[in-house]
Parts: C-alpha cells; sequence; structure tokens
C-alpha cells in the first residue's frame, strides 16, 4: 500500500468579489502554524481576465515576506514543495467572485411554497429577480404576462413549486407551461434551465410538457405538507448550477483547479462548514452563528443540533448592494444608524463612490460609519430571510428573538478592519441583538472559509491552526432579557479574575463596557432582577460562569431586546454617538 503524501506546507486562496486572500500554513515545531498572508484585487475583469493572476499577485505578498518560492517562469504551480523553501504540498480555494445565479421562482402561494422556495434558493449564491404566484395576490398574472416577467428578467434559472404531495395539479402544470414557453422564446445560448420542486406526482407529466423545448432538472418537493418544508434537494440542485454556470466559466478557473487538491468550492458552503465544526467544541445546548459580510454578498450559518443552515444574500455586500437598498428600503434604512446627519444624496454619492472604487477604503469617518451602517443592515437583512428556516428547539426561549448563542463567529473586512475592536462589537450587537450570555469572535484574517476547506485536505492542519489562536475573541457579551423604565436597576454583576475583583450594577437602557482583555479570564457572578433573564435557566435565575476577555471587553448590552431606536432625527443621533462612547468607538 502507498504511504501518504505528507503534507508540510498548504496554501490556501479564498477568490472574493473585490479581493483575494493567500494564507500560507506550515508546519512549526511539528504544528501547522498560520506563517503568512496576502491580498491583492481579484482579477475577474479587464485587463486581466483571469483569477489565477490575483491568486498570483497576493502570493507575491508571501514571497516577499518569506523568501519562498510559489511559481514556475511559467506561471505554474510548484507542488509538491521542492528543497530550498519552493512550492507548497497542497493547495485549496474557495471562489465567490462570480456573479450569483438569477432565478425567478414561480409557485402557488407566496407565503407557502413561494417562501420554501425562497429559502432554497437563500442557501446558494443566488438574486431573485421575480417572483410568479398564482395566489391572486397583486391581481395574478396571466400566462401571458408570466411570459413576459420571465423573459425580461433573463433568469439562469426557473424554480417551480407548489401543490403539497398528492395536492394541486392544473395550477403547477400552468406554472410550468408559462416557464416553458418563456424559456423556448430565448435565444438557445442564454435559455433558462427548469427546476421543478413541486408535487412530486407531476413529474412524469411535467417532463413530458417540457419535451426538448427547455433544460430541466427535478428536485423534492419543498413544501410536501403545508407545515413541513424540505430544502436540502433543490438546494443543492441551485448550488450545483451554481457551480457549473457561473465558478466553472469564471476565467481561470480552470487552472486554479488543476492547482487544488480538491475542486475550489463557493466561500459560503466552506464557511458553513468551518462553523459546523465550532459547534461542536461549545455548548450543544445552545447554537452557534457565522457572519461573513463581503463586498457584494452576505452570509449567515447557523448551527442548532448539529444542523447547518446557510442563508446568503447574493446581491447584498457593504460595496455592491447599498444602493439598490436604499432604492427599495430608503436612505434612512442605512442613515438612521449615523450620529451625524448625512443627506440622502450624500449617502448615495458615497454608496455610488464604492462601486467606481471597490478597492478604496473609507478617506473619512464619515464613509467608516456609512460602511458600518451598511454592514448592519446587510446582516440583519440577511437574518431576516435566515430565521424562518432555523429550527433552534430548545436555544430558542423568545420566538421574536434570536435563540440562544453560544458563539458568534464574524468575519468580513469591514468588520475585521475597524480602527477600534469597540465599533466591530457594536456593529454585530446593534445587527443581530444577541441575548444571554455569547462569546463574539472576530475572524481577522479572513481564515474561516479557508479552514472550512483545508479540513478536507488536512483535517488536523484545520484543527492546530484553530488552537494556536487564528481567531480572536471580540468580546463576551451579556443581554438581558425583560422590561423595566429606563435607569432602573436590572442586573448585578460581580467579576474575580485573578487577583482583582469588581461589582457594577447595570440599569436598563445601559451599555456597559467592563475591562477583560484577551487572554484575561474571570468568574462572573450575575443577579438579575425584575424577572430579567440573562440566560442562565429562565427569567430570574442568577448563576456564576467562567468567561474570557476580548479585544472589546466584557460587554453589558442592557439596551433591550428588540432594540429601541428613537424616532426623532436628533434624539437617534444622539443616541448613536452615545453608543458608539460607550464601547469606545
Amino acid at each position: 500500500m502507498a504511504e501518504e503524501q505528507p503534507i508540510g506546507s498548504i496554501l490556501l486562496v479564498d477568490c472574493g468579489t473585490v479581493m483575494t486572500k493567500a494564507t500560507l500554513l506550515e508546519q512549526v515545531a511539528g504544528q501547522y502554524r498560520l506563517v503568512a498572508r496576502g491580498e491583492a484585487p481579484t482579477t475577474v475583469e479587464y485587463p486581466w481576465s483571469d483569477i489565477a493572476a490575483g491568486i498570483r499577485h497576493a502570493v507575491d505578498h508571501i514571497s516577499a515576506s518569506t523568501g519562498r518560492r510559489f511559481f514556475e517562469p511559467s506561471g505554474d504551480l510548484i507542488i509538491p514543495e521542492l528543497r530550498g523553501q519552493q512550492g507548497i504540498d497542497a493547495f485549496a480555494a474557495t471562489v465567490s467572485a462570480s456573479q450569483p445565479l438569477q432565478v425567478v421562482l414561480a409557485g402557488l402561494v407566496r407565503d407557502l411554497s413561494v417562501s420554501s422556495a425562497e429559502r432554497a434558493a437563500a442557501g446558494t449564491y443566488s438574486t431573485i429577480k421575480a417572483i410568479l404566484a398564482n395566489d391572486g395576490r397583486d391581481g395574478g398574472q396571466s400566462e401571458g404576462a408570466s411570459v413576459h416577467t420571465i423573459h425580461d428578467a433573463a433568469p439562469d434559472v426557473i424554480c417551480i413549486a407548489g401543490g403539497v404531495e398528492g395536492g394541486a395539479a392544473e395550477p403547477v402544470l400552468s406554472l410550468v407551461e408559462a416557464a416553458t414557453l418563456a424559456s423556448s422564446l430565448i435565444e438557445q445560448s442564454t435559455r433558462p434551465r427548469l427546476l421543478f420542486a413541486g408535487n412530486s406526482r407531476l413529474r412524469q407529466r411535467v417532463v413530458q410538457m417540457v419535451g426538448k423545448r427547455a433544460e430541466l432538472s427535478v428536485a423534492d418537493n419543498v413544501r410536501p405538507t403545508r407545515t413541513e418544508e424540505n430544502l436540502l434537494s433543490a438546494r443543492a440542485e441551485l448550488d450545483q448550477l451554481y457551480v457549473q454556470e457561473k465558478l466553472e466559466r469564471l476565467p481561470g478557473f480552470e487552472a486554479v483547479s488543476k492547482w487544488s487538491a480538491v475542486a475550489p468550492k463557493p466561500t459560503a458552503r466552506a464557511f458553513g462548514q468551518l462553523v459546523q465544526y465550532l459547534w461542536r467544541l461549545g455548548d450543544s445546548s445552545k447554537g452557534i452563528l457565522g457572519i461573513d459580510v463581503g463586498a457584494a454578498s452576505t452570509t449567515v450559518a447557523a448551527v442548532f443540533d448539529g444542523r447547518l443552515f446557510t442563508t446568503i444574500r447574493g446581491d447584498l455586500g457593504v460595496t455592491f448592494g447599498g444602493e439598490r437598498m436604499i432604492q427599495e428600503h430608503g436612505a434612512e434604512t442605512v442613515t438612521r444608524w449615523l450620529p451625524e446627519p448625512v443627506s440622502a444624496d450624500e449617502t448615495r454619492g458615497m454608496l455610488i463612490n464604492k462601486v467606481i472604487r471597490p478597492t478604496s477604503i473609507p478617506q473619512d469617518v464619515r464613509e467608516l460609519w456609512l460602511d458600518q451602517a451598511l454592514a448592519r443592515e446587510a446582516i440583519r437583512t440577511t437574518l431576516e430571510l435566515a430565521r424562518p428556516g432555523w429550527e433552534p428547539g430548545a436555544a430558542q426561549p423568545y420566538p421574536h428573538l434570536l435563540p440562544l448563542c453560544d458563539t458568534i463567529v464574524v468575519g468580513g473586512s469591514v468588520l475585521a478592519h475597524t480602527p477600534r475592536p469597540g465599533q466591530a462589537a457594536l456593529t454585530v450587537l446593534d445587527a443581530l441583538e444577541p441575548i444571554g450570555v455569547t462569546t463574539l469572535v472576530l475572524d481577522t484574517h479572513g481564515l474561516a472559509p479557508a479552514l472550512g476547506i483545508v479540513a478536507e485536505v488536512k483535517p488536523l492542519a484545520a484543527v492546530e491552526v484553530l488552537d494556536s489562536g487564528a481567531f480572536v475573541n471580540l468580546a463576551t457579551v451579556v443581554a438581558p432579557v425583560g422590561h423595566a423604565r429606563r435607569g432602573e436597576t436590572i442586573l448585578r454583576v460581580h467579576a474575580t479574575y485573578g487577583e482583582g475583583k469588581f461589582s457594577v450594577e447595570i440599569g436598563y437602557g445601559d451599555l456597559e463596557v467592563l475591562p477583560l482583555p484577551p487572554g484575561q479570564q474571570a468568574v462572573l457572578e450575575l443577579r438579575p432582577l425584575h424577572n430579567f433573564d440573562v440566560g442562565l435557566g429562565g427569567p430570574g435565575k442568577a448563576g456564576k460562569l467562567r468567561v474570557s476577555g476580548g479585544l472589546a471587553g466584557l460587554i453589558i448590552d442592557a439596551r433591550g431586546r428588540p432594540l429601541h431606536i428613537p424616532g426623532n432625527t436628533e434624539q437617534r443621533q444622539s443616541q448613536m454617538q452615545q453608543w458608539l462612547w460607550d464601547v469606545g468607538g
């Protein structure tokens, strides 16, 4: 039997929409460690039109700091590693640089089958271009109007849901006929695929109806009963179509695939795998969240009872998508998070400038605040789409609030590169509104997707890099749930750490940051008043627990759940400024 090839060095890359990041892992004293990082603009567009070029540019930064040579003069990666620090033993890549899959959804009932199809699509890099429903909402649409809508949307995929198992037939088939007709009227080279994910008893009739007029795939019914969802099959089909129609058509993708020990993966999928692994290391009675805010997309990965739920807004990031958000929801959706007045025109101007110059960084504090406001709304919007599909079980004591989470992992340049850690912590708290006791973990190096895929190449490397401190604790957060008059004492906190200790009383509405630096552990005694719940077993329950410090310390967020944002503009801006001061931002 052939011996397994030893892997001493691993090069990981993540090709994002704007930036490509490269990371070198190497065995140091018998353990894998993060040795060096580099990043460069992604090179999908002209003049390079080759994602491999961006990888080479990012790796050049690693070469400059380590002296290692990675590429042959021909541009090929040197694998396996040669003597004299040349090449690497393994390479793996994650990619999110492609355009999302353009999808039209069709179904019978907007709040049932269509919503389930929407959540199935949300687990992939997809953008919903149009929704067709036969439930009479918006007056319904004739077949001709549906054909016109599909033709104008020019989708990559038309996903048709509807009909519980053994349920409606003719209304579903009419949607199939409209989708087939619309598809057949589109040029062959750009003709959309049809994905049928409805009543399985109609599959044979659907196949006969579509015939050779369109390419058809089938998946399990996304809504087999009125109260049951089954999203995995449809999501897998859409994910496969995304890889085939978008990722594999990226210029340079073939070369990158040849270098890779495993097939390059969508970034969000690898990110979700890492979050699922981290859940196994924490409190299994709670959930874990992973938040990745990119330039063009936002990912929320949640794990409850070992099950992974991944949701992606492929059209909403901090660089691309902001102007669309303002057009759809109004500028105040974003500007309400700013501590100073900014007009709608000025906001739109800053957003357009970000799209024109996607690699630029904020030049003044107002642009920085806008980035963080966009991150808040991107997370909140993605979370709103994600939560109906979760099954948190016992981790959800309050249905209208976020489930209990042991850890929240946050990543993305907008959070990892904040000037002050308190700003990153406040952005996450405002966006997610966690409850109970939660640890915020910051992916400062953008390693989460890379570690998710390296687990397939060398599982030990992922474990050892995590253990070596690849992520840093941003803060431990205590967020009581309950109602009281503003300023009324709702929680007494006593902390003991090393040779020191302190006690503090928290009033309702307070946002208190207590000193607890990274590496420092403390025993907290929490005594809630007025039947407030701090996640220790129910309302009014007190207790002790050991917590770890972070870059932003120990944060007691007693602002209330759900978060109250003043309606008056001046009061709101004053409140935002106060919260920034509270966290040291």
